[in-house]
């Protein structure tokens, strides 16, 4: 009986072990939604506009809206209807130079749009990474700000009607 009992106990073990790493390997963001590092920053814009240079040469993590497209690749606050093209969305409010490449496998993922010429991507992302400011940064030096990243999440979201 105690053999059973001890069987059916480590079975359970195991099942439960396998389990969390399967859901890790599928769904990261449901064991870890801010990477593996405890002691990363968190922020919203509004946290993070009220003192950006105290977290200068930081990692931090933000979620934002990314949007690419011609000379653009940057993560906002927002995302509105310019009112150029039927259904086109634009970022606005605060923004941030994303330094570098996304995911692939993430950036394929995103929503399109091609109304306004060149293929447009965008939707929302929580990003980790090294945050810089004290420069001019992105295309023609027109941000203060940049997150270079080192890991990416494609967040739920769909685009406002």
């Amino acid at each position: 009986m105690k053999t059973r009992i001890l069987f059916a106990a480590t079975v359970l073990v195991i099942i439960g072990v396998a389990s969390v790493g399967i859901l890790y390997y599928f769904f990261p963001s449901l064991i870890a939604p801010n990477g593996d590092d405890q002691n990363l920053q968190e922020f919203n814009f509004e946290q993070w506009f009220s003192n950006p240079t105290q977290y200068n040469g930081t990692e931090i993590t933000i979620e934002g809206y990314y949007f690419n497209g011609f000379e653009i690749n940057i993560l906002s606050e927002k995302l509105v209807y310019s009112g150029n093209a039927l259904g086109h969305l634009t970022p606005t409010g605060r923004m941030i130079w994303i330094e570098g490449n996304i995911p692939k496998e993430i950036y394929d993922s995103l929503y399109r749009q091609e109304m306004m010429g060149p293929t447009e991507r965008y939707g929302q992302i929580r990003i980790k990474g090294k945050f810089e400011c004290g420069g001019k940064y992105g295309h023609l030096g027109q941000y203060d700000y940049q997150i270079i990243p080192s890991e990416v999440w494609l967040l739920a979201w769909t685009p406002p009607q």
